[in-house]
């Protein structure tokens, strides 16, 4: 392919392309096209590169960051399962009969039972029209008061009313 050239207006000054032969003027833009083609592919590598780099980069940083949390967690899971185990211990203390029965005499007063009061309360049947869901189930009527007349002072206001 013949490249059209113009001739240059000062005919003293020639350029150097114009003064080269057709085939030598294909070899050099050859050659700068083939330059080009080179200084884009070299470009094109680089910034392939520098993407795998910039991936390979972020997913380092991004295993760090999870390795960091997975550790901070995994601290927290000892320190509550620690505490779990504590608060287990706690419980376990709490509910022993022996404290149980030592906090009821200390601080509410109650004393072990030496007298036992029976009292008889009469078995009545419900009347049908009454429409209990389970006529074994006795109403709170005079007898629970009667049985609370009974107990101690403190226990004597403390009577159920009927609604």
């Amino acid at each position: 392919m013949d490249v059209p050239m113009r001739e240059s207006r000062d005919k003293t000054l020639k350029s150097p392309t114009h003064s080269m032969s057709g085939s030598r003027l294909r070899e050099r833009l050859t050659e700068r096209v083939q330059r080009v083609r080179l200084a884009s592919r070299v470009i094109l590598v680089g910034l392939l590169i520098s993407c795998a780099g910039l991936l390979w980069l972020s997913q380092t940083s991004t295993l760090v960051s999870l390795g960091y949390e997975m550790q901070t967690i995994d601290k927290n899971v000892v320190l509550l399962n620690r505490q779990a185990e504590m608060l287990q211990s706690q419980v376990a203390a709490f509910e022993n009969l022996k404290r149980v029965e030592e906090e009821a005499k200390s601080k509410l007063g109650m004393v072990q039972a030496t007298k036992f009061i029976y009292v008889k309360v009469p078995q009545v049947e419900a009347p049908p029209e009454q429409g209990l869901a389970n006529p074994k189930l006795y109403p709170v009527n005079a007898w629970w008061r009667e049985l609370t007349e009974m107990l101690p002072q403190p226990w004597q206001n403390s009577v159920p009313t009927q609604h």
